[in-house]
């Protein structure tokens, strides 16, 4: 493909069967296309008069990619939006083959959403790839000191906005690049996507406190003690397991309902729903920045009839009056993700007894929990999805977790076990315990990290919180390719569906296997 000159006068006309065949034999599905868009560079490009001929190495590039035709529409996309000072340092990216290359071309390849994160901050996208940073895994520590700056001489939710939003996609986006590129494991990648949301949890309870607090005054129980708050994660957000486009499920708790502001005398039980209205509005916002996370506060007692914002008596007494299996099952994920730590381990004390009491109803937990499947298995069917939904599919990532929860909703309590709240670390200790051979947890283990991985890839594709492996055979190969199945001949990528789809198959019949041991037998 470099043998062809590219020369502008060839590029303002159309596509000759030679061309054609070389672009086609370069990886192109739609060579005609791919010409005009590089005429379309080219006109881009002309009137700065740079040296050199910058097309062949663009058109290389661009075939060396998952998607070719999706890669050289993003680097049109690129060139067309970014400023002229930028363009000299991103052709200097793409002349010449590199890690550094090849990683910039994954995200523009097979990511319209991550792609546009760079299009609109192209100074983040030369500091991040004409070097090696993308390579390591910022560190917890690391992420939190940038939104920190980033966030610098802000005072309101308004001002918050942008920063945020804008640290959520460049955080992401890294976190994108190390997992595509095999520069960490997924266990990592899902602790780190839960330390941004984390972060930004934390972030938006302090700007929103601070501005509460300057028209209310400090809230302060009697005797002269504060009063404080938490943000409750559940779900994956909870487990430390996060999703690249998960909800994030949240309780918010306080204290007690009767401190009082120091300002002007208002309540806690007035105050608290307040401050948790407004860290919802400031993470979930939908901005022409985008939103940092949907919130999913159905979790709460009472669902969407319920406060927003509950005291820890009030959960205790909700509990124990009125919870369910389902909310006890729910709980096993719960963790204090941002606010009072104090308040958030009281909280969790509080609930403990709750969730791990010694059970005499064994039976009617495990068919609880088998019921909830089957009622997800007759919607899937409805809908058409269940051959290959990841998350909810026979054999997928719930069977998983309700294993792991079945065990501990059964035993953790009258067996006093450590509450676990990683689906990975229950499924080893069930391994020690003798409820799972070692050959199952492994097997389970596998297919979770599988899984995982799957997930998040067709997340990263499209920003949506979807779990359905696409039906069209183009988008399979895609996706392949970012499971790194593709292979580096012809043949093996054409073959990567059949190989991604067979790998699923075992790992989920397996599961179900397994599943089925758990849910009928003995126990």
């Amino acid at each position: 493909m470099t043998t062809l000159t590219f020369d502008r006068v060839a590029l303002s006309s159309p596509v000759t069967d030679t061309v054609s065949g070389h672009l086609q034999s370069a990886g192109f599905e739609n060579p005609p296309d791919a010409w005009r868009i590089l005429g379309q560079i080219d006109g881009r490009l002309a009137p700065l008069a740079l040296p050199g001929n910058p097309f062949p190495a663009l058109v290389e590039a661009a075939g060396v990619s998952l998607q070719p035709d999706r890669a050289l529409i993003s680097l049109h996309t690129l060139f067309t939006r970014c400023g002229d000072e930028h363009i000299p340092a991103l052709l200097d990216l793409l002349a010449v083959p590199s890690d550094s290359r090849d990683a910039l071309l994954t995200i523009l390849s097979c990511s319209p959403y991550l792609s546009n994160v760079l299009v609109q901050d192209v100074g983040f996208l030369l500091d991040t790839f004409a070097g090696d940073s993308w390579r390591v895994l910022q560190s917890a520590e690391e992420l939190d000191a940038e939104l920190a700056e980033m966030l610098q001489g802000v005072s309101s939710p308004d001002e918050a906005m942008k920063p945020l939003r804008t640290f959520k996609k460049r955080a992401y986006l890294r976190i994108a690049v190390c997992d595509l590129m095999k520069q960490t494991g997924t266990p990592a990648i899902l602790e780190r996507l839960t330390d941004v949301a984390d972060h930004c949890l934390q972030a938006a309870h302090d700007v929103c406190g601070m501005k509460l607090q300057e028209r209310h005054g400090r809230p302060m129980l009697e005797g002269s003690k504060p009063s404080g708050f938490a943000v409750i994660g559940m779900g994956k957000l909870g487990g430390r397991d996060l999703n690249f486009s998960s909800d994030i499920d949240l309780l918010y708790v306080y204290d007690a309902t009767d401190g009082r502001t120091e300002k002007d005398g208002t309540s806690t039980y007035e105050y608290y729903p307040k401050l948790a209205r407004a860290i919802t509005d400031l993470i979930s916002r939908l901005t022409p920045d985008g939103q940092v996370f949907r919130v999913d506060l159905r979790l709460r007692p009472e669902g969407r009839a319920g406060d927003i914002a509950n005291s820890i008596e009030g959960y205790r007494w909700h509990y124990e009056i009125q919870g369910q299996a389902w909310q006890r099952q729910a709980l096993l994920k719960a963790r204090c993700s941002a606010g009072s730590k104090e308040v958030g381990g009281l909280f969790l004390d509080t609930i403990q007894p709750f969730v791990f009491y010694p059970a005499l109803d064994q039976p009617l937990i495990l068919e609880d929990i088998n019921h909830m499947r089957e009622r997800i298995a007759k919607a899937l069917i409805e809908r058409g999805s269940g051959d290959y939904h990841v998350k909810l599919g026979k054999g997928g990532i719930r069977e998983i977790e309700f294993i792991a929860q079945g065990f501990q909703l059964v035993y953790g309590g009258f067996q006093d076990w450590p509450w676990e709240r990683g689906t990975r670390n229950m499924l080893a200790s069930l391994a020690e315990k003798g409820y799972l051979s070692d050959e199952e947890a492994s097997d389970l283990d596998d297919a979770y990290l599988f899984l995982r991985d799957l997930e998040n890839r067709i997340q990263m594709t499209s920003g949506h919180q979807t779990h359905e492996i696409p039906k069209e055979r183009g988008a399979q190969a895609v996706l392949a390719g970012m499971m790194g199945l593709s292979g580096t001949t012809l043949e093996a990528r054409e073959a990567a569906p059949d190989r991604m789809l067979e790998a699923y198959g075992k790992h989920t019949a397996r599961v179900h296997q397994i599943y089925d041991r758990v849910f009928h037998s003995a126990m």
